[in-house]
């Protein structure tokens, strides 16, 4: 496995070029010290499997490679040493052979295992080879002999898969057994990343779920479900009794294999040579007679496909019908239905009211002396009777995306002044008085001579507006690869509903992927914010379409500019199937490149996670406010150096404190610890932080 450098995509070694950006990568592994990389067999997290032949003999080798991610080191490859000298002691004709653990020249640990040129399970079981119950029956008494051996000196494979399972042909062209023994399992029983074969075989096996002791009886669990799969063709099931009934077995094998899988390790066979023997005793003509029957099973008499056809013959007749039906009605709605600009023009009149202009004021003090200010504008939205609104995080809570703020906080953070951090938020809904003037005509920056604080919901007086939740940032790659606007929304809530104002409905079973592009869409919200507004407040209404989906964005081409953040994207059913969170942006090439604003190009977030967020808050979940606590540091230090002293219940009594007046998210794993476990965790405004590929509005 390599990562493309450009956009951290993980890729096949055989692959050239990344297929999300484009770029070139680098070659991948070709040789490892003295053999020559033919084939790669296969990837996965931990390991990759190759064919190689050596320089010196020509001859083919099985090469396992421990990637990074496996964590084999020193000591663990000197626990694969001792067991592969355990594992020589295996018969040669029964068990894959393995060599030695060596470490490359570069560093790289890995396996030299002998080379089989074996059969691929997938194309045995396309062709149609298990419906030979003889071939299917005498591969399955090889496995259970061979493992009936293991099982004498002490061995057993309770987490046995297909994969462990190695077949080739034999002279006779039936399939000949060999089995990949491991001793141990897992390089780190800790680690969840299992194949997709393991992960279902750990999710299903029951004394794996129950948490049983592991003993002989569970292996035979295991090789009851690969026999099911052989026989089936299913891998995704996990009711192997009904896939047993479905089949036309012999009667004793199907009594065999259901007790193979029985739930409880005593109704199962005690011992593989039980397995072993009962397939022995299968005779030829009960073989012979399940085969027949599965035969009958697969053709139809002729009395049934004579009923078939006349069917058919009417569901034609019945699809015709329909067909001009459809058309007709289709010739109906079209000339009959409303023009899609009166459809909008009823949802923005009804819904403008419940869309609010936000005003949020920040700033930072060291003591007594405020050291930043800054002022931010945005749009809400009603969305819930419960008085809940709808924005995006950077609206709500600016202070999480300001550069400048986090730069003034590392500058001051190690004077003997407390730094803290305040705020005030201010709302109004369409047709309140906001401004006292023309905003651009003003001279003042004090928010009191612009904006008309008395008729404003704040989150500092009456009527009471609060932050209710905030959806914290992903900030691991792979998150901001998936989720390119950073789930950039908020929950606001007020104390009361002016009367007159509708929530808007959300579409609550929407995915990004489900709509369809150039799907007619209205935005509303305040574009320019304040600069475009006279005393009242007055909401923009814009249409346009949604132009690409993405798994976690819609772009669309109405209008977006700044002010528009945290307004609601409308479809033809009145329904929020998004907020407005920013434009894409160009950049004009020169001397010093110029960012240039595409306000036709809107990165739309789209609505789910928001619907999910919210259900949870109304369910009395607690959410963070997207407050930061400035002085976290200093209380979980005070919180671990009385839990060092062991003295537990001030310690505890401090962590209570520190909730009270807190909801930062770093306090949690100090508050919530045990004695001997507290740990530091650095404070969350201590992160980088990294911009999305669009410009917030």
């Amino acid at each position: 496995m390599k990562l493309c450098q450009n956009c951290g995509q993980s890729l096949a070694e055989e692959i050239p070029a990344c297929p999300s950006c484009g770029s070139e990568v680098a070659e991948g592994i070709k040789t490892i010290d003295d053999y020559r990389i033919v084939e790669v067999l296969h990837e996965g997290y931990a390991t990759i499997l190759c064919r190689a032949v050596s320089d010196q003999t020509e001859e083919s080798f099985m090469i396992r490679i421990f990637s990074p991610q496996s964590g084999v080191d020193a000591k663990i490859a000197e626990r694969l040493v001792k067991e592969l000298e355990e594992l020589k002691k295996l018969p040669e004709d029964y068990f894959v052979r393995h060599f030695e653990i060596r470490q490359s020249a570069t560093g790289v640990w890995y396996r030299v295992s002998e080379w089989l040129d074996t059969e691929n399970w997938g194309n045995l079981i396309a062709s149609g080879v298990f419906q030979d119950y003889r071939v299917a029956f005498h591969l399955f008494y090889q496995i259970a002999s061979i493992l009936e051996g293991l099982h004498r000196i002490g061995h057993f494979i309770p987490h046995l898969i297909l994969d462990d399972i190695l077949v080739s042909r034999g002279d006779d062209h039936r399939p000949q057994i060999k089995i990949d023994y491991k001793l141990s399992r897992f390089f780190d029983p800790k680690l969840d990343r299992p194949g997709p074969m393991l992960k279902k075989l750990l999710a299903c096996h029951p004394d794996i779920v129950q948490q049983r002791p592991l003993d002989f009886r569970s292996d035979i669990w295991s090789l009851g479900k690969i026999f099911v799969e052989l026989l089936t063709a299913e891998h995704e099931s996990t009711d192997f009794q009904a896939e047993i009934d479905a089949l036309p077995l012999p009667l004793e094998f199907e009594l065999l294999l259901k007790s193979m899988l029985a739930d409880d390790p005593g109704l199962r066979p005690q011992s593989m040579a039980e397995v072993a023997e009962s397939l022995a005793r299968l005779k030829d003509k009960d073989i012979e007679s399940a085969m027949q029957r599965r035969s009958d099973a697969l053709q139809p008499p002729a009395r049934e496909i004579r009923s078939l056809r006349k069917r058919i013959g009417w569901l034609i007749l019945v699809i015709g019908i329909s067909a001009i039906l459809a058309v007709l009605a289709w010739f109906f709605f079209v000339y009959r239905q409303k023009d899609t600009q009166e459809v909008f023009g009823m949802h923005a009149n009804r819904y403008s009211k419940s869309v609010a202009f936000v005003m949020t004021e920040y700033w930072l003090t060291s003591g007594d002396a405020v050291i930043y200010r800054n002022r931010t504008e945005g749009t809400a939205f009603l969305v819930d009777n419960a008085g809940y609104l709808l924005t995006n995080r950077h609206v709500a809570c600016p202070w999480l995306e300001d550069r400048n703020f986090y730069l003034q906080i590392h500058r001051f953070m190690h004077q003997p002044q407390s730094l803290q951090l305040g705020y005030r938020i201010f709302l109004w809904f369409e047709g309140q008085p906001a401004f006292k003037r023309l905003p651009e005509l003003s001279e003042s920056n004090e928010v009191e001579d612009i904006y008309g604080l008395s008729s404003a919901f704040r989150t500092d007086g009456r009527p009471h507006l609060k932050i209710a939740g905030v959806a914290r940032a992903p900030d691991r790659t792979y998150q901001l690869i998936r989720s390119p606007l950073k789930d950039d929304f908020a929950v606001l809530r007020i104390d009361h509903i002016p009367e007159g104002l509708h929530p808007l409905p959300l579409d609550e079973k929407m995915t990004a992927l489900s709509v369809r592009k150039l799907s007619p869409v209205i935005a509303l919200g305040f574009p320019l914010g304040s600069r475009t507004q006279e005393s009242s407040v007055n909401v923009s209404v814009t249409t346009g379409h949604v132009r690409r989906t993405f798994e976690n964005l819609l772009q669309v081409d109405t209008s977006i500019h700044r002010g528009n953040s945290g307004g609601p994207i409308i479809d033809l059913n009145g329904r929020v199937i998004g907020i407005a969170s920013g434009v894409a942006t160009d950049w004009i090439a020169g001397p010093i490149p110029v960012p240039t604003l595409l306000p036709d190009m809107g990165m739309v977030l789209p609505i789910d996670k928001a619907v999910l967020f919210l259900r949870e808050l109304k369910a009395g979940a607690v959410k963070w406010n997207g407050v930061l606590d400035l002085s976290v540091d200093a209380k979980i230090n005070k919180i671990l150096d009385l839990a060092a002293d062991r003295r537990w219940s001030e310690a505890q009594l401090q962590a209570d404190k520190a909730l009270e007046s807190s909801f930062d998210p770093t306090l949690v794993p100090a508050t919530t610890g045990r004695p001997g476990v507290f740990s530091k965790t650095p404070c969350p405004w201590t992160i980088e932080i990294s911009r999305p590929a669009c410009c917030s509005i």
